[in-house]
């Protein structure tokens, strides 16, 4: 996350590392075309942005010391460029994510997987008592990289909770790497 603000003015930090981890979801009326994402957890380097994602936003935010590295690969291992690894801690373990991608860019095809994974412009969450909110998410759409090589560990139940650790436990049916892009989180409306 780079230049960060908060009801347009500019947050500290400025810039910090996030994982999430989140399923996809979809309206129950057909005609409602607001499908989008619920976090099951968010890892943010940042303790203030952790409290006020939760108090605020009411979404699962946990500070665990998120760090990070990427650099360009050596000429070497072209057309092999961009390396990025993302480490953390979890309940005291060590964890870590790393993926290697290409020197390439390319936008997701209408109807592919890579469009349903990362064309969302729609959050939710779970509120007090029940209910549910949405926040509309304005960004462009995000260049992807195709990934050659990925590696994650983790304990799967421990980050998800056991209802999905099993499903975390399997080789990944996609691994995507997003250059991301400019976005604006709108505050979150209730949900009827």
């Amino acid at each position: 996350m780079e230049n960060v603000r908060f009801a347009g003015l500019p947050a500290l930090p400025r810039k910090f590392a996030e994982i999430n981890v989140r399923f996809y979801v979809r309206p129950a009326d057909p005609r409602d075309d607001r499908i989008g994402v619920v976090f099951l957890k968010q890892i943010v380097s940042n303790r203030c942005f952790a409290l006020a994602g939760r108090c605020l936003f009411r979404e699962p935010m946990l500070a665990a010391g998120v760090s990070h590295d990427s650099k360009l690969a050596d000429p070497v291992d072209a057309p092999v460029t961009r390396r990025l690894r993302y480490r953390w801690r979890n309940r005291g373990r060590a964890e870590e994510l790393s993926i290697t991608g290409c020197d390439e860019t390319y936008y997701a095809r209408p109807d592919s997987l890579d469009e349903f994974l990362t064309a969302r412009y729609w959050g939710y969450n779970r509120q007090s008592g029940g209910a549910a909110r949405a926040y509309r998410i304005s960004r462009d759409p995000w260049p992807l990289v195709p990934v050659v090589e990925h590696d994650l560990e983790c304990d799967a139940e421990a980050l998800c909770g056991s209802e999905f650790a099993d499903v975390m436990a399997g080789p990944p049916v996609s691994v995507l790497l997003a250059l991301g892009s400019d976005a604006r989180v709108h505050w979150p409306a209730k949900l009827r």
